[in-house]
């Protein structure tokens, strides 16, 4: 249901799909997506489905929560009013900046109200054109409130059809909740479906008892009583080289029959893990990813690669997007060298941890991996520390670094407000800023959302939170009280237990980033070893100069530095490899020049320096044709 994504299938219903297949059991996925997208426009329907204006404002759900509770002009008014106007403009997208771009979005997202029950109408028909013994449910993100509308509408027109809920937005309290709720959702799956939801069809076909299937919330189970205690989800799947490959052949031929098939390119969802090994080690505080499945399991070389090479035969000409939430690293050891074995052709995304090493960057690149998302959140080591990052701010930049030297895009935010967050690590980014203005920016920045799941959420108090409350978006979804928000609710706000006020500590950085976006393109900084000396061109908008000749044993400490590296360990190698003794405060000396030009960079012992090395890397040619 909308607001899912218009050009991505499901690879939760695709699993599903074939799931069924080996009992036999006949199914049909119905992208419902498409025909609301053609009815109100995909320009509009992106913007609500990419979280404008902010993610927690839940447009989408808001959208058609009057078709399924009872509401007035003023219950509208009232959204827009305490909701939408009332977002900061420090918290707004940067497309709704102007008081003019955020009226046109309203009266686009009204406009859009006005489609609902008519849409619904036709899905209705369409479903009961079927007559299903079943229809399940994914919902996550903005798919809660639409999906609850379709379902009342089927239960009305078929009673005897059994409804199924499943997907992120069902997960403990929240799956609870809505079977508690909705007596006309038949069941509600808790985690991952891959196990349990086969088993539930075959019962629910045979008329057979669902009351011990692990993870399943019934209307009944919470007959006038409020969900409490603890909420098992339904077993994982362990071996993950018994999952099926997705069947994706529904949204195909629904896509090539709508009137969006040429209006973008299909990215097809593959999956080699779940969970997450740096969550299962230390969990990051404010991710809300995984629920309670952070347990990490990934699939063998060997079963990926046939299961890659299989989707992407069947399903030609489309980019890859892999939904794990980090790559398992022994995959540098057998997937990733066979990727870039077969060579063919493909262009993936992967979700990382920025700690990864040069080579490991080269070989994504040969892979055909062009994309990543390495969670770089931060760059200050300070920070950091204070999300569970595991990671240091030299690393962040050291990646984004090695990024463009082999041409990978890395897709980063940068977020703040993170209880006891020292203000003074604010104004070193906005120091530092302009010595990597020739490094990829982030694409988002803002403020720190506390969302469910997280250990924000469940250390609030511990780690410095309190009065956490749902967002206020969800008072005008629902009609219901403050507990039962609480356990619906997904986004939630929160006030410091200590003053803290990051949106005046933050308006610096904020404008540092602004230029950052707008110089990136035209800045750069790289050099060509020469042999005997280095040639540094520097084309920042901060550069002393254009062009920089670094000798001996200057040169050789650079190229030594193009990965971290301690102080005292840089005087060892001056001995080893250029027999020159140099103490610490010599080898300071010797860097002064370099640091104090922005062409290296120290965080208390280690250093690393800035220039990409010509090579795999060749600078734009207006770059070239300047040098």
């Amino acid at each position: 249901m909308p607001f899912g994504p218009l050009f991505r299938p499901s690879i939760g219903l695709g699993l599903l799909k074939s799931s069924l297949r080996p009992l036999n059991i006949s199914s049909r996925i119905l992208y419902l997506t498409l025909p609301f997208a053609e009815r109100i426009g995909t320009a509009v329907y992106n913007q609500i489905a990419d979280g404008f204006p902010a993610t927690s404002h839940l447009v989408g759900e808001w959208i058609f929560s009057h078709a399924l509770f009872a509401q007035t002009d003023e219950d509208a008014r009232q959204y827009i009013d305490k909701v939408l106007r009332a977002t900061p403009d420090e918290d707004r997208l940067e497309t709704l900046k102007s008081t003019a771009d955020l009226n046109r979005f309203i009266e686009d997202s009204l406009e859009v109200r006005r489609e609902v029950h008519g849409y619904l109408d036709s899905c209705r028909s369409e479903i009961a054109e079927h007559s299903p013994a079943i229809v399940g449910f994914t919902s996550l993100f903005q798919q809660q409130l639409a999906s609850l509308c379709l379902a009342r509408r089927i239960k009305t027109d078929l009673p005897d059809t059994f409804i199924v809920f499943g997907g992120a937005n069902c997960e403990a309290f929240m799956g609870a909740e809505t079977a508690r709720q909705f007596p006309f959702v038949d069941a509600v799956v808790s985690g991952e479906g891959d196990v349990v939801f086969p088993e539930l069809v075959r019962r629910v076909l045979s008329k057979e008892s669902l009351s011990n299937l692990q993870g399943i919330f019934r209307p009944s189970d919470f007959a006038n009583k409020t969900p409490g205690g603890c909420h098992l989800n339904s077993p994982v799947i362990r071996d993950m080289d018994a999952l099926p490959p997705p069947d994706y052949d529904d949204y195909f031929s629904q896509l090539t029959s709508s009137h969006l098939a040429d209006a973008s390119a299909p990215r097809l969802q593959f999956e080699t893990s779940r969970g997450c090994w740096w969550g299962e080690i230390k969990h990051c505080t404010f991710c809300g990813l995984n629920g309670t499945t952070m347990s990490y399991r990934s699939k063998s070389a060997a079963h990926a690669m046939k299961e890659l090479v299989y989707l992407t035969d069947k399903y030609r000409g489309c980019a890859v997007e892999v939904v794990d939430n980090i790559l398992d690293m022994k995959y540098f050891d057998d997937f990733i060298p066979q990727l870039a074995a077969e060579n063919r052709g493909l262009q993936l995304f992967y979700e990382v941890k920025s700690n990864l090493k040069k080579n490991q960057v080269r070989l994504l690149r040969d892979a055909g991996i062009t994309e990543i998302q390495p969670g770089i959140e931060s760059l200050s080591s300070r920070v950091l520390e204070l999300m569970r990052k595991g990671v240091s701010a030299l690393q962040n930049i050291q990646l984004l670094k090695w990024c463009k030297e082999f041409g990978l895009k890395p897709h980063w935010n940068l977020i703040w407000g993170f209880p006891g967050e020292p203000v003074e690590e604010y104004d070193k980014m906005v120091s530092l800023i302009p010595l990597i203005s020739h490094l990829q920016p982030p694409e988002a920045i803002g403020a720190l959302r506390l969302d469910r799941f997280s250990p924000n959420f469940h250390e609030g108090r511990q780690l410095g939170l309190e009065d956490i409350r749902p967002c206020p978006a969800y008072r005008y979804i629902y009609p219901f009280g403050p507990e039962t928000l609480g356990n619906l609710a997904y986004y939630f706000t929160f006030r410091y237990s200590e003053s803290q006020k990051p949106e005046e500590y933050t308006k610096q950085l904020k404008d540092e980033v602004a230029a950052w976006r707008r110089e990136h393109r035209n800045s750069d900084l790289f050099y060509k070893d020469m042999g005997k000396f280095l040639v540094i061109f520097d084309f920042r908008p901060i550069a002393r100069r254009r062009l920089s000749i670094v000798n001996e044993p200057l040169r050789t400490l650079y190229i030594e530095c193009d990965r971290i590296q301690p102080l005292d360990s840089l005087t060892r190698f001056v001995s080893k490899k250029l027999g020159q003794t140099l103490s610490l405060p010599e080898l300071e000396t010797l860097l002064a020049p370099l640091m104090q030009d922005g062409m290296m960079l120290r965080e208390r012992n280690s250093c690393i320096s800035l220039a990409i090395p010509l090579g795999d890397y060749a600078p734009r040619k207006s770059v070239l044709e300047k040098t």
